[in-house]
């Protein structure tokens, strides 16, 4: 009985999973169906051109409220908000495989993982928002140059903090032993959010050269 339990338990997690990630699977939904709403990705295709995932870079950009002639800066916020959006929807997902029953074959550092890339997230969350607000205030850059490049920096800082701390989520969870149906989709999330940030970063990289020339 208790074997069955548990298989029907972890029937039930992979249920939940795609209950759970839902969520950045609609917004993912929007930036594939985004030309329907008069913005299309090949608008963005030259600003995201240079970053490690054009791609996704433009896609997002395509969904967001960032128009193709708006400033730099803003199309930063826009993906770093998306890649707020997926930290929070991760931090769910693993909040709620903590309460699912062990498997067997689960390692005992399993939890240890989850917790870690919670604490982890939470500290991506901080960082995130540092960067979108530090962004936000640079405004139309018409203030003092030192300024502007001070606070291009924190933003830099913030946003390389993050895929670090994404980055060591996924090395923890890509663990031998870990249990693969229960951190898959976590998985998955995690590296799209690092991904994210990364793009983000590059972004920040091409504004610090455009304000230093």
């Amino acid at each position: 009985m208790s074997t069955v339990r548990l298989l029907l338990q972890w029937v039930c997690v992979i249920l939940v999973l795609g209950c759970v990630a839902s969520a950045p699977s609609r917004r993912h939904d929007r930036l594939l169906s985004s030309r329907q709403n008069g913005t299309s990705s090949t608008s963005f295709t030259e600003v995201c051109r240079k970053t490690h995932d054009p791609q996704m870079c433009s896609r997002v950009l395509a969904a967001s409220s960032a128009p193709p002639s708006g400033s730099l800066n803003a199309k930063i916020s826009a993906v770093a908000s998306f890649a707020l959006s997926l930290t929070h929807s991760s931090y769910r997902l693993a909040r709620h495989l903590v309460t699912i029953p062990l498997p067997q074959s689960a390692p005992l550092k399993y939890l240890g993982a989850l917790d870690d890339c919670m604490e982890l997230m939470n500290d991506t969350v901080h960082e995130l928002k540092l960067s979108i607000s530090r962004l936000s205030g640079l405004g139309n850059m018409s203030g003092p140059s030192n300024i502007t490049q001070s606070q291009l920096m924190d933003a830099q800082v913030a946003l390389s903090a993050s895929c670090t701390y994404q980055d060591t989520c996924s090395d923890e969870l890509n663990d031998k032993g870990m249990p693969s149906a229960a951190t898959a989709q976590l998985r998955k999330q995690v590296i799209n959010t690092s991904n994210a940030v990364a793009v983000a970063l590059d972004l920040a990289n091409t504004l610090r050269q455009r304000i230093a020339s």
